[in-house]
């Protein structure tokens, strides 16, 4: 059986820098979205879409079975995830005495 590269959606590698450059650890899947993206004690999993881009057949199942993957269309949602990501982490760092 011949395994096939899984096509990547045209501004990936511009939302995938701009990520890096601002901290966010950033990492390919071809399994479970197009993305793992780290920000502290904070995982996601995105999917990446081009501007009219639809969600695959798969990526609707998961959806229905529960698991849920961000998705991101330009850098600008790339920086409202890292701000969502910095306010999840305010929350739920413990308090100091």
């Amino acid at each position: 059986m011949t395994r096939y590269a899984a096509r990547r959606d045209a501004n990936e590698h511009e939302i995938v820098e701009a990520a890096r450059k601002i901290g966010l650890k950033v990492f390919y899947t071809n399994e479970l979205g197009d993305l793992i993206v780290q920000f502290g004690r904070i995982t996601e999993i995105w999917e990446v879409k081009t501007k009219t881009g639809k969600l695959t057949e798969t990526q609707c199942l998961m959806r229905q079975a529960g698991l849920q993957a961000r998705p991101v269309r330009t850098v600008d949602d790339m920086l409202a995830a890292k701000v969502e990501m910095l306010r999840l982490l305010a929350r739920t760092q413990p308090e100091r005495t």
